[in-house]
């Protein structure tokens, strides 16, 4: 059975879990570097003028270098009450949104000291709200090729013009809130 390793995301963009959704057996990146300009500490939601950006603090800031694995966040910032709030005013009025709130509300009330545990711990909430059926493991340590599946690290990004693979994705046309006033996000 072919298997997928993919990087791990804060709040993915449809298109990671489009991807998911073909395999059964995925493996996340456990032994790479944090990288910027990723979705590793960033999120985009939509907002009532477009696509709102949401990241998360880490400690060293810009000049951050360390695996992403011993990346910690930063709480000098309220960031949780901002995301939260932000989560909440752009989404309270879509459908099944009080049915998860709660749920996802811990991951703005509780602190976690890295980012890819606060990661992966939303990452497997959203798996099991979605019912997806994959089986996870994860790398122990980097390696530039992966033999056993599809390659899928750093494909999903904000800046989808650095990525040197692609995945061709086709993504449905669902409602989206603020829809009428931004276009289809």
């Amino acid at each position: 059975m072919q298997q997928l390793l993919i990087d791990l995301q804060y709040l993915p963009p449809i298109s990671y879990f489009v991807l998911l959704a073909q395999y059964h057996k995925v493996v996340i990146e456990s032994g790479d570097s944090f990288n910027k300009s990723t979705y590793r500490n960033r999120c985009y939601i939509a907002g009532p003028h477009g696509a709102l950006r949401l990241t998360i603090p880490v400690l060293g800031g810009k000049s951050h270098r360390m695996y992403y694995r011993d990346t910690q966040i930063a709480y000098e910032q309220d960031w949780q009450k901002n995301h939260w709030q932000s989560l909440c005013s752009c989404y309270r009025s879509s459908p099944y949104f009080e049915f998860y709130e709660d749920r996802i509300a811990t991951f703005y009330e509780q602190h976690y000291t890295y980012l890819y545990e606060f990661n992966h711990s939303l990452l497997m909430l959203i798996i099991e709200l979605l019912g997806f059926d994959i089986a996870i493991d994860y790398t122990d340590e980097y390696h530039k090729t992966f033999s056993q599946g599809d390659d899928y690290r750093d494909t999903i990004l904000p800046d989808a013009g650095k990525a040197d693979k692609q995945p061709q994705i086709e993504l449905p046309v669902y409602h989206q809130v603020f829809e009428n006033k931004t276009g289809f996000l």
